[in-house]
């Protein structure tokens, strides 16, 4: 039978602090909004704060879903599930809250947690519904190890690279609420700035040699052409990056979403005035078509000129140049 509790305390809490895994329920206010839920667990960056609240250290991933929701309305469940020994259930219900790396209490708060790379920000729960049940529902499973992937991936990034990736992912939820959109964006307001990015998101690509012309279609229509020896180094990598490209001569499809990402990372280069920027004028310009008529979305790169035209929208490229 569910019972529901005043306070995490005795048996509870050693059933909570023993875990490692949990799972986090969101939603938006929208009637259409979708439901997010999470699994969450690296050892070390999760537990109680006290006896009605409990916290962890938010990594950066590919997407920011619950940070969004916690914004827009605060509603979070938080659930563990025992895998072995008896049975058993809890949930808290109740209202979370961001602390990010740029707060200025996030650090006091993240000590208490073991070190994450890429880490993003705490997310607290002040819990207002205790309650725990029987998990005979709830498979047996033996606990095999961690895998050991993320955080030497983030480690590798660094906090600038970091701050890169959660631009191009996490600015907004996929119903377009804002999300994790507090990473600074003045290195994007200069061209110094801008370069260092460029060459930063490069060097995140096996193979990477910036290619001589690249372009964006709908329908083999193209929008803004990169002509041999102009200065788009940054648009080109950032596409290469969202479609995960080295840069070779070729054409590729584009979904919608991937168009999507490529906008919103190359958008902070907006802040910079002393150029203009064609190719985010070009792109958005293809994604409104694009919702207007539908048709399919393709990227051309060209590496070097007298390589093989891969598609009559590279022919039609190199036509214009």
């Amino acid at each position: 039978m569910a019972k529901v509790h005043e306070r995490v305390d005795g048996r509870l809490r050693r059933f909570v602090d023993a875990q490692r895994l949990f799972f986090v329920a969101t939603a938006p206010l929208a009637e259409d909004g979708r439901v997010n839920v999470s699994p969450r667990g690296i050892p070390g960056t999760f537990g109680m704060l006290d006896e009605t609240t409990f916290a962890w250290v938010d990594g950066t991933g590919s997407g920011s879903e619950t940070i969004a929701h916690l914004r827009e309305n605060g509603r979070i469940t938080v659930m563990f599930c025992a895998f072995e020994g008896p049975p058993n259930i809890v949930r808290f219900h109740g209202r979370g809250r961001v602390v990010t790396v740029y707060d200025e209490g996030y650090a006091a708060m993240a000590a208490r947690f073991g070190d994450l790379p890429g880490a993003r920000a705490v997310i607290v729960v002040d819990i207002d519904r205790i309650s725990d049940a029987c998990g005979w529902g709830v498979p047996l499973m033996e606990y095999a190890g961690e895998r050991e992937m993320l955080q030497p991936y983030f480690e590798r990034r660094g906090v600038e690279g970091s701050a890169d990736y959660r631009r191009r992912k996490n600015r907004a939820s996929i119903d377009g609420l804002p999300a994790f959109d507090f990473d600074p964006l003045k290195e994007w307001s200069t061209l110094e700035g801008l370069g260092r990015i460029r060459t930063r998101l490069a060097a995140q690509i096996d193979g990477w040699s910036t290619p001589v012309s690249h372009a964006v279609a709908l329908d083999g229509e193209i929008g803004h052409v990169n002509r041999p020896g102009d200065q788009h180094g940054l648009p080109a990598v950032v596409l290469a990056t969202v479609l995960k490209h080295d840069g070779s001569t070729a054409t590729l499809e584009m979904t919608r979403h991937q168009l999507d990402e490529a906008i919103g990372a190359l958008a902070p280069a907006a802040t910079c005035t002393e150029v203009e920027h064609p190719n985010l004028a070009a792109w958005r310009a293809v994604r409104d078509r694009h919702d207007e008529r539908g048709g399919a979305i393709s990227a051309v790169f060209v590496r070097d000129g007298a390589d093989p035209v891969t598609s009559p929208t590279d022919a039609a490229l190199r036509r214009r140049w």
